[in-house]
């Protein structure tokens, strides 16, 4: 549980511990399993997949639930410390009782529950757990009353308060005030799911990863999955087959590529994926009347490369947030005519966005839009009036709930830093080339029915190439091959992502990037951001340069 509630670790820790080269077992050994359609992940270096002692389903993910819902440790100590109350609101009223049983495992071992004002345990600290009394699916106003009668009570011994609020009723007023924290229980998730398969399918505290997300439906079908459907889910022998049967059981058809790209469907974990995840989640939140909008990061800049997935990453926002999706471009705009005919498009895309709201607005080339402060004077005050209306536009619509807003780039530093500041663009994250779990997300898109051990080879190949590279390259092959009257096969893309560098020059080149990195952290020069070797021999490492006295 406490893993549960702690930050995740590094991206490059968390690639380490997936890999083979981590597992208990050997390389053939694993191999093997993963053949035999095993976990290796799971499996430890005697043989046995499966954990000494089997959790029960039906504890274990009203308990992770409830620690989503509360957040991370320190949220935790924050809600036990005197004084304070905490509203967990629509948790069902099926649960309560269990929650009650099982909150003592969330606590820390010098801390007990107490349920009731009049029954208190002494000489220890305790939370107090307070509900309404429930009653064929209903909170009457009996109920409320006499749990307001405990509440007055409670709030007189300082001690903290915990209030679970069933899902069968409105949270009441005198629940809502400023001083009293609210949470709203935590549905069902991919997150959750995984961290209890952590636990239940895995002899390692391992499970593969990849392969779960790639079978699960989306949160949203998760949380409509019933309890006792979750159960018989859960007497699957492999994490893999967990997930398979949810699918089975939910009745939903795999997403199809055609559908576009969904957040649950990219693996990776980088800076920008992260930032897209969290909006992605505080939107569902505010869906469901859990968040305010003021309460939400609602402009996110995406920057880099071209062909990187930029656009890609703010059209699977849209569709895993269950938003319109509304693209517009600097091109586009431009291309309309003069200078009337730019703006006109411009403003015609930002209220098409708030007619189809909620919906998740992706601004295109908006580095096109240009500085005020070039010292270039050609078309000077085409660019001024172009900039102070586009920021008009951004000012408006931030006044408005209902509309995301996503902008991509590749040069950041061309654009005006009005359009940068915070309260236009919240979140600005570098997004660079992709890694081997990013192209493989790539890939499986394209191809959704090729086997995986396939698709993870072909994004090995396929690493210092951008997501449209990808994209480009099998739709040349797949052409090529329709041209020879045949269906693309593995070979074909093989030939295309050849490897044809020397694998000793790679390691060369990274030790040599690893020197650029320690001098770096020996000279206090700034923490490395990304090192990396590109497909043409080379390697380079980015560092946030700070200035320091007597060191050019």
């Amino acid at each position: 549980l406490e893993a549960a509630m702690s930050p995740p670790g590094s991206a490059a820790l968390d690639a380490l511990n997936r890999s083979p080269a981590a597992q208990n077992i050997s390389p053939e050994e694993h191999d093997a399993i993963a053949d035999a359609g095993g976990d290796p992940a799971a499996t430890a270096a005697n043989g046995t997949s499966q954990p000494r002692i089997r959790l029960p389903a039906g504890k274990l993910f009203p308990l992770l639930r409830l620690a989503a819902s509360i957040g991370s440790i320190p949220d935790r100590n924050a809600m036990l410390v005197p004084g304070a109350i905490t509203v967990i609101a629509r948790v069902p009223g099926d649960l309560i009782d269990q929650i009650n049983r099982l909150m003592s495992h969330l606590l820390p071992q010098d801390m007990s529950v107490a349920l009731s004002p009049g029954r208190l345990p002494k000489g220890q600290p305790y939370v107090l757990l307070l509900s309404p009394d429930i009653s064929n699916n209903k909170v009457s106003e009996r109920a409320v009353s006499a749990f307001a009668a405990d509440l007055a009570r409670a709030v007189d011994m300082r001690a903290p308060i915990v209030i679970l609020w069933p899902d069968e009723a409105a949270v009441p007023a005198m629940l809502q005030q400023a001083p009293i924290q609210r949470r709203a229980f935590a549905p069902l998730s991919a997150e959750i799911l995984m961290t209890a398969l952590r636990a239940t399918h895995s002899a390692t505290g391992r499970i593969d990863e990849t392969a779960v997300r790639t079978a699960l439906p989306n949160d949203a079908a998760l949380s409509d999955l019933e309890p006792l459907a979750l159960s018989l889910a859960m007497r699957a022998p492999s994490a893999k087959a967990v997930a398979e049967r949810i699918v089975t059981l939910t009745n939903k058809a795999p997403r199809a590529a055609a559908d576009g790209p969904w957040l649950e469907d990219i693996h990776g974990d980088t800076p920008a994926l992260r930032a897209a995840r969290q909006i992605t989640r505080d939107l569902g939140m505010w869906k469901k009347g859990e968040v305010t909008w003021q309460d939400l990061t609602r402009t996110l800049l995406l920057y880099g490369p071209p062909g990187t997935g930029k656009s890609w990453i703010a059209r699977a926002m849209g569709n895993s947030a269950g938003f319109a999706v509304v693209t517009g471009t600097f091109g586009a705009w431009q291309a309309a005519g003069h200078l009337g005919d730019m703006l006109r498009e411009m403003r015609r895309t930002f209220a098409e966005a708030r007619t189809k709201a909620p919906t998740v607005l992706i601004i295109d080339e908006i580095d096109a839009v240009g500085s005020r402060e070039d010292r270039d004077q050609h078309n000077r005050s085409y660019r001024t009036q172009v900039i102070n209306a586009f920021l008009a536009e951004m000012d408006a619509i931030a006044r408005e709930e209902g509309v995301i807003v996503v902008g991509t780039c590749n040069h950041l530093e061309m654009i005006d830093p009005a359009v940068l500041r915070a309260g236009r663009f919240d979140m600005k994250v570098a997004l660079p080339l992709p890694d081997a779990d990013g192209l493989y997300s790539v890939f499986r898109h394209c191809l959704p029915d090729w086997r995986e051990a396939d698709l993870r080879d072909l994004a090995t190949r396929a690493v210092g190439s951008s997501a449209a590279d990808v994209d480009a390259a099998i739709r040349q092959t797949r052409a090529a091959a329709r041209g020879a009257k045949r269906d693309m096969v593995l070979a074909d893309l093989q030939r295309v992502f050849r490897i044809t560098h020397d694998p000793e020059i790679d390691r060369r080149v990274a030790l040599h990037e690893c020197g650029h990195a320690i001098t770096c952290a020996a000279l206090r020069l700034g923490p490395v951001k990304r090192m990396f070797l590109d497909r043409n021999g080379g390697g380079g490492t980015l560092f946030d340069a700070e200035a320091k006295h007597g060191v050019l």
